[in-house]
Parts: structure tokens; sequence; C-alpha cells
């Protein structure tokens, strides 16, 4: 992700003066992760500020969490709602500022998508090409950018931001992207239906490979169908998504390897894992505990039941 500044002495609200910002700037945090590049601001309260006409080489999305926004460009001027969703296509001359003073500080929750990826995943559902500034206050696409943003921070492993990536791309470019022109709606053939016989393929080649790196892609390639589609209905026929299964997986290989008295680590590394505290995070998300307190519990039911056979 590259940010490039076109004029730091220009401004996009026809020469309101870029200083309003706060002197000290944001509050930022930013971190690489699998499903791209992504930052958090806070604005603390204040006056409306502007920022100068700058450009990205990737697509940006941004939620704008608790305060309102506005993009300009040389063609559009586009308000963004309080929880909306906008996107900014890749090298599009654009400059964000505030509608109005700051009563509360200002939260934005940002990521950068590498052109090639979007096309790619917009191509699987049949949207439109990229094009300028749009902006979308779907709840459910806000909801799934949160939930994505979240997980990332978190550590979340590759298969599952991808598929996070795959549900939220699905659900934000009908209402932003997608063209209504009744020959753009029907979806492309590899989105046809999903037998379940596929489905069951889908399911076995995770098993077979639940233990080692696996992208999302090459479980649909098993099926011949798209990314975004077999995860929908992966989902659907069997309760959870792609990702979740395989963590599943994992964590009942955990739990037995714990049981037979191997430590938090080897248990992790066995289970393809990165570190113990990814192991930790999973036993505390789905089960309620930590591998260190399973595995002191097998370890006293062993010694009980040798106890009394004796």
């Amino acid at each position: 992700m590259d940010d490039l500044l076109i004029d730091v002495g220009e401004s996009a609200s026809g020469g309101l003066d870029p200083a309003s910002r706060p002197a000290a700037g944001p509050s930022i945090a930013a971190w690489q992760a699998a499903s791209g590049h992504f930052e958090r601001y806070a604005y603390p309260a204040g006056r409306r500020g502007v920022d100068p006409v700058h450009v990205h080489e990737d697509v940006q999305i941004c939620l704008s969490l608790n305060f309102p926004g506005r993009y300009r460009s040389g063609r559009w001027t586009r308000d963004v709602p309080t929880g909306a969703l906008s996107v900014v296509d890749a090298w599009e001359p654009h400059a964000a500022e505030d509608p109005c003073d700051r009563p509360v500080e200002a939260r934005y929750w940002v990521l950068y998508v590498a052109p090639e990826r979007w096309d790619t995943l917009a191509a699987d559902i049949g949207a439109a090409p990229r094009a300028g500034i749009h902006v979308s206050t779907d709840v459910a696409a806000a909801g799934a950018f949160a939930t994505l943003h979240r997980r990332s921070r978190d550590g979340a492993d590759a298969l599952e931001q991808e598929e996070r990536l795959v549900t939220f791309i699905a659900r934000l470019l009908p209402s932003a992207n997608r063209s209504s022109a009744p020959g753009n709606a029907a979806p492309p053939a590899s989105t046809s239906h999903i037998t379940s016989d596929r489905l069951d393929r889908a399911r076995d080649y995770v098993q077979a490979h639940a233990f080692g790196r696996i992208a999302l892609a090459d479980v649909a390639r098993e099926c011949g169908v798209s990314p975004q589609h077999l995860s929908a209905r992966f989902r659907a026929r069997f309760g959870v998504p792609v990702h979740r299964f395989q963590t599943l997986l994992r964590l009942d290989r955990a739990r037995r390897l714990l049981a037979a008295g191997a430590s938090a680590g080897d248990a992790a590394a066995a289970c393809g894992l990165s570190d113990q505290s990814h192991l930790t995070r999973h036993f505390r998300r789905y089960l309620g505990t930590t591998p260190g307190r399973y595995g002191r519990a097998a370890a006293r039911r062993v010694k009980t039941g040798t106890a009394s056979s004796t």
C-alpha cells in the first residue's frame, strides 16, 4: 500500500486551510495482514478538518464508525453518513473532510485491497468494474467489514481473513458497484448450483489439509466454483464457514494431544497454528478455557482413573 501526497498545500474544499486538522494529527494504528493493509484513525474533538488531495495505489474501504465524513475529488462530492462505508478506487485523487466540527472523537477504520485482488473477487460475483468513489449504507456490509477488521487485529489466520474478505465484498458490491442493468444481473457460470457431493468434496479437502495452510481458492478449485459461492453454500450445508471448520478440526486434535500429555506449544505446532498464544485464543473462544487448564484437567482424570482401578 502506497499513499502519495499530490500537493500538501492544496485543499479540496476551495481554500479551507488544511491546518484545521489537529496539529498533533490523529491517533493512528496500522498493521499488515493476509487480507490487506489495515488502519484505524481517531481524531480528537475539535474544529472541522480538511485533508490535502492524495491518492492510493490500492482500493480504499473506510468505515465511518461514529462520525460522518465527506470526500471531494475533481469529479464528485460524496457525503458519508455515520456508520456507512466508502470505497475509493485505486489512483483516484481525493480529499477527506469533516462536514462539521467534531463534538466527539471521530473514529474511522480503513482497509486497502490491491486492485488486482479486488477485481478477481468482483468478477466472481459478476460485479461491475471499479469506478471512482462510492458510498454504501448497507448495515450487513458494514458489520462484515467491522468483523474482518477486528479479527485481522486479533491475528486471525489467512483462511479466516480470506473468507471474511470474500463475504464482505459479496455483501458490499451489490449496493456499491454492481450494475443494475438486466444484462449484468446473471451470475457467472462458476457460481452455478453446487451439488452435495461437491460440498462433501470441499469438506474432505479441508479435513485432509486441516493442519497446513490452505486458501479458500484451493478449496473452491477442488469443487470447480468461485470462492464466494463456495463460502456461502458450505456454511448453509455444514452450519459453519470453511475457516471455522478447519479451526474446529485443529481444536479436536489439540484436545487429544493435550489429554495425552503434550505441552500447549507442541500441540499448537502439531495442529498447524503459529504459536501457543494462537491456540490459547482459539481455546478461550470456542471452549471457554485455556490449553493449560484443559491439559491439567485431563491429567487429573487419568490419575483418578488409574487410582480407582488399582
